[in-house]
């Protein structure tokens, strides 16, 4: 289970509530004199003549449903999108993944490869997460920001030794997001306060959330933990 799955949906998104995604930023053409179609190409045909840029460590973009609060079904609904190891293929999923149409409680995950976005991986099992409850006038910006302070190395400069960021989440309420930080080490209290002051710190100040919009909770300490 994942902090997003503490709360029963009241109801299971269909099968084609499911991302699209295509990652070489184009769409079908109606034929040669398509101009959308035309644009598509030469962006395409820029990417590729682009020097890829690699990150320092690779990560998974994953996407879940939560239809369930079983463990066995809900990791049915947690689908891998997209491997991510440069800036251009961060970008080109992001571009293309449509976030604005996510269905309530559908969540969105950004996590190091080899480590899955659920409470009960080895990587994550002792760890924990900030949560920010932001505004959806705010939360497509602040998630942007977010993603690239965890591909950036942003967060994980500030870790204390023995711990480590694992990933970033974004989990879709009535009127907001919830936009998570997951670390390994929830006992580290200095390192669990670094990385809120760094997220702080590198967040505009416009986007900035007042503190009772936002808490650190240890995954162990969830209802469905296991």
């Amino acid at each position: 289970t994942t902090a997003a799955s503490s709360t029963t949906p009241n109801s299971s998104p269909s099968t084609s509530s499911l991302p699209a995604l295509t990652v070489n930023g184009s769409s079908p053409t109606t034929g040669p004199g398509d101009s959308g179609g035309i644009r598509a190409e030469l962006r395409k045909n820029m990417l590729k003549k682009l020097r890829p840029y690699p990150l320092r460590h690779e990560w998974v973009f994953w996407h879940d449903r939560n239809s369930s609060t079983n463990e066995e079904e809900w990791e049915d609904q947690l689908k891998e999108i997209a491997g991510i190891s440069t800036v251009q293929t961060f970008w080109q999923v992001y571009n293309n993944t449509p976030f604005t149409t996510l269905p309530l409680r559908d969540s969105l995950h950004l996590f190091k490869k080899n480590v899955k976005p659920i409470w009960e991986d080895s990587r994550n099992k002792n760890g924990g997460a900030w949560i920010f409850r932001v505004p959806k006038a705010n939360s497509q910006e602040f998630w942007k920001e977010i993603l690239m302070m965890a591909i950036g190395e942003v967060l994980q400069e500030v870790v204390h030794k023995g711990d480590d960021i694992c990933g970033v989440s974004i989990s879709v309420r009535f009127n907001s997001h919830l936009i998570m930080i997951w670390n390994r080490d929830s006992n580290n209290q200095e390192s669990v306060d670094a990385i809120r002051d760094r997220a702080l710190e590198s967040i505009p100040e416009e986007l900035r959330p007042v503190p009772q919009n936002y808490y650190y909770k240890k995954h162990s300490s969830h209802k469905f933990f296991k």
